[in-house]
């Protein structure tokens, strides 16, 4: 193979880092023909042009999970529908549970059966106003600023007003999933907000799309050891699958074209 010039080879690491979402540099050189050294000078370079993360010997792509939730809810999402169908196995009757906001926690408001006496408790108006359409289930909005990256309100107001709860259930967002940092999310106030609510409920409950896989966002908040359910794809399978049953956690695997599978 021929040498390649700078930008081809930034073009064939970004490609990488698109589909398995992580590059290890001697891979790289061997299959650009060139040195480790020039790699990891090419993943510097795009690691300053915020196109991947550096990590040792090599880099982890940017999380996906960015954008408006109108953004964020047209991706995966036959995968997202499945997860939130699973995720129903999971709640019982007269529970009083907690959506975080999320696109994935959209589908699964939508489907969030009536006749179980629930109580949602969420910090994002768009999953608020997907239950007014639900009669049957009481909802409670907390209040504060809207962050429209976040898609809600996760400053000190709506830390105060979670305070008078106790959750049996929260369905957690994350933003990006990687060994060395657990689940992390893009901004800081958003990871206080949800290591505040972790705090305050039982059952922590993760769905996770396999395109947050051994990727980054920079602030930690969530180990693998506190989550209690993972829903993801069978196609997700992972070292975090093998990390949630170490530590006890319950792992249900679900097929984004059949539902549920054990």
């Amino acid at each position: 193979m021929a040498k390649l010039l700078p930008n081809e080879r930034h073009q064939a690491i970004v490609a990488t880092l698109q589909q398995q979402g992580k590059v290890l540099a001697a891979d790289m050189a061997s299959r650009l023909n060139t040195t480790e050294a020039t790699i990891r000078r090419d993943l510097r370079q795009l690691a300053a042009m915020g196109e991947c993360k550096r990590v040792y010997g090599g880099a982890l792509a940017v999380t996906p999970a960015s954008g408006s939730i109108a953004q964020r809810i047209a991706l995966s999402g036959d995968e997202k529908m499945a997860l939130a169908r699973a995720a129903l196995t999971l709640i019982g009757e007269d529970e009083v549970m907690f959506l975080d906001a999320g696109s994935t926690h959209l589908y699964l408001a939508d489907l969030l059966p009536r006749d179980r006496r629930l109580t949602v408790v969420t910090n994002a108006i768009s999953i608020a106003a997907r239950l007014l359409e639900r009669p049957g289930i009481r909802t409670i909005l907390l209040g504060g600023e809207i962050d429209a990256e976040v898609g809600g309100c996760v400053d000190a107001k709506a830390l105060a007003d979670i305070d008078g709860f106790h959750f049996d259930r929260a369905f957690v967002g994350v933003c990006a999933w990687d060994a060395e940092a657990g689940f992390t999310a893009l901004r800081y106030q958003e990871a206080q907000f949800k290591q505040h609510l972790l705090r305050r409920t039982g059952s922590v409950v993760v769905m996770c799309t396999q395109d947050k896989l051994e990727t980054y966002a920079p602030y930690a908040f969530l180990p693998v050891a506190r989550v209690d359910h993972l829903l993801m794809t069978h196609q997700g399978r992972s070292a975090l699958a093998q990390q949630v049953t170490r530590h006890g956690g319950n792992l249900l695997y679900v097929d984004p074209h059949h539902g549920d599978q054990p």
